[in-house]
C-alpha cells in the first residue's frame, strides 16, 4: 500500500469513526419492541402510560388520562408511533397516528430525558392492542 492511500484511509476511517452523527443506544433501537410500561429505565419515570383521551389529528396533539392528571402530547414527524402487540403474542409494528384511538392504553416518551408528564413533542407513543374477548 502507498503512503498515499494509507493517509487516505486512515481519513476516511477517522471521519466514519468520530466525524458522523451519534450512533443510536441499543434501547433506542430495540425500543419498538419492548412492551409497554417495561422499557428499562424508562417507563414510568420518563414517560406516561395512561388511556388515550382524544386524538386530535388536525392539529397533531392526543390527550392521556394518568397517574399525573391529563398530559397532551404533540405529535411531530419525527414522533414514532409503534403498536405493541404483546397481548397478542405477536411481533409490535410501526403505527400511524390513524392507531391512536381513545381508551387504548398508551406509553408516551417526551423528547429527550424530561422527567414527568410530557408538555412538547413525543419522541415516541407506544399504543397497547389488546387481545380480543
Amino acid at each position: 500500500m502507498t503512503i498515499r492511500r494509507f493517509v487516505v484511509a486512515l481519513v476516511g476511517m477517522s471521519v466514519l469513526l468520530g466525524g458522523g452523527p451519534p450512533a443510536p443506544s441499543a434501547q433506542e433501537m430495540t425500543e419498538q419492541f419492548i412492551p409497554v410500561g417495561q422499557s428499562p429505565g424508562l417507563s414510568g419515570k420518563y414517560t406516561v402510560i395512561g388511556k388515550l383521551q382524544s386524538v386530535n389529528a388536525r392539529e397533531q396533539i392526543c390527550s392521556v388520562a394518568s397517574a399525573v392528571g391529563i398530559v397532551n402530547a404533540k405529535i411531530t414527524e419525527r414522533t414514532k408511533i409503534w403498536l405493541d402487540r404483546s397481548l397478542l403474542r405477536q411481533p409490535n409494528v410501526k403505527g400511524t397516528i390513524a392507531d391512536l384511538k381513545p381508551g387504548l392504553t398508551v406509553e408516551v416518551k417526551p423528547e429527550g430525558h424530561q422527567s414527568g408528564a410530557p408538555s412538547g413533542p413525543a419522541e415516541w407513543i407506544k399504543v397497547q392492542v389488546a387481545a380480543s374477548p
